[in-house]
Order: structure tokens, then sequence, then C-alpha cells
């Protein structure tokens, strides 16, 4: 951009960090975000939720932690965004117990967990196979005053339709369908995994058809 004879702006470099980032090369992010700051243009808390992504996507960790702490030496206090971007890759990498003590600490703390926290929960512990730790999370909304969406309870469905318990998952739906909640694309496929039968599937397909049937989904004829 220089070559061309214009300065590149801090919005400029956060658009390189997202470019990077998202293409999977973090150390390009990361050097993109140090040319930044050797400028002397100050990044900002998109900057740092940017370049967190990056290295995300990658897994690293320890990476993600040091520019956790970064934000807070630069008077950037994480905000929910960052917490649950945090929380997420714990869950993803097994480290339970590091994802637990980031929801105590947002649930102590000044930033508030919101249904997305709660969601990223449900979908970690329904992939781990933790049913009553999802099922927990799931009950405790209420008190919280907080509404599953549409997210939670196709979350809630996955756990049950990797193990193929096609019926609980019939239950689930049904219970998401009472609840207000309409399904969408993603969740009338998550219920046909749980199938296993022709007949299943044919029931399935015409509950989501007579109920949706404008649905974008690509279903059995």
């Amino acid at each position: 951009m220089r070559h061309m004879g214009c300065e590149p702006d801090r919005a400029s470099y956060n658009i390189m960090v997202d470019a990077y980032g998202r293409a999977g090369h973090h150390e390009d992010a990361q050097a993109v975000f140090n040319e930044m700051k050797r400028l002397g243009i100050t990044p900002t808390m998109k900057s740092h939720m940017l370049l967190l992504c990056a290295y995300s996507k990658a897994r690293n960790v320890t990476k993600c932690e040091e520019i956790v702490n970064q934000m807070s030496e630069s008077g950037l206090e994480p905000d929910t965004f960052v917490l649950n971007s945090m929380m997420h890759l714990y869950g993803r990498l097994g480290q339970f117990e590091k994802m637990e003590e980031v929801l105590t600490a947002m649930e102590k703390g000044p930033y508030e967990a919101d249904i997305s926290t709660y969601n990223i929960l449900i979908n970690i512990y329904g992939l781990a196979g933790f049913f009553e730790r999802m099922e927990g999370i799931f009950q405790s909304l209420t008190t919280k005053n907080l509404k599953p969406d549409v997210v939670t309870w196709t979350s809630r469905l996955g756990a049950y339709s990797r193990k193929k318990l096609y019926r609980k998952c019939l239950e689930i739906f049904e219970e998401m369908i009472d609840a207000g909640c309409h399904p969408d694309g993603g969740t009338a496929k998550v219920l046909l995994s749980a199938c296993s039968s022709e007949d299943q599937i044919e029931q399935v397909t015409t509950v989501i058809r007579t109920m949706h049937k404008g649905m974008e989904i690509a279903l059995p004829a």
C-alpha cells in the first residue's frame, strides 16, 4: 500500500490482520500487528481481537493467553467476546478446568456471560459426551434470565444426534417447538443425522417440511 503512494491507517492494518488470520496465516497476522506498533499506530481492542482469532484458529493457546495479557497491560480489559473466545479455545483443546475458570471469572466480573457463552459450554460438553454437565448448563439458563436460542437447542440436539439417540432428539425437538424457538436448516440437518432408518428419515422430513416449507436444506425426496 505504501508503494502505491498512500500510508496505511489502523483500519487498513486491522483488515490485513483479519485477512491473514482467516486464511490461517497467523504468523503473517502477527507481523502486520507488529508493524502497526512499530509505526506508532496503537492497536485497539479490535486489533487485539483479530490477532486473538488468528491464533485461536491455529489452536495456539499459549499465544492467545499472551495476547489477552497484553490487552490488560495496555489498559484494554477483555470483553465478553474475548473471554468467550478463550473459553471456546480451552474447550476445543479439552482444557475443561481452564474453560470453567473463565466462566467463573465472567460470572463474577464486570463482563456478563451471555447466551453465546452458555452455547459454547453446551456445545463443548455435548461434543465431549458430558450429557449431565450439558443438561445442567441448559437447565440453569432460566435462573440466569437467558432464553435458549436456535443455537442452544441445536447444540443440545447435536450431542444426542451423534449417539443416534433418535427418540431423545425428537423429544428435545418438541421441547424446542413448545418453547417457541423455530428450527433452522442447521437444526434440520442435526435431527436428520440422528436417523438410522428410512422410516425415521421420512418421519423427520415430513415434520420439518410441514413446519418450514421454505427451509433451505436438501431433504430426502
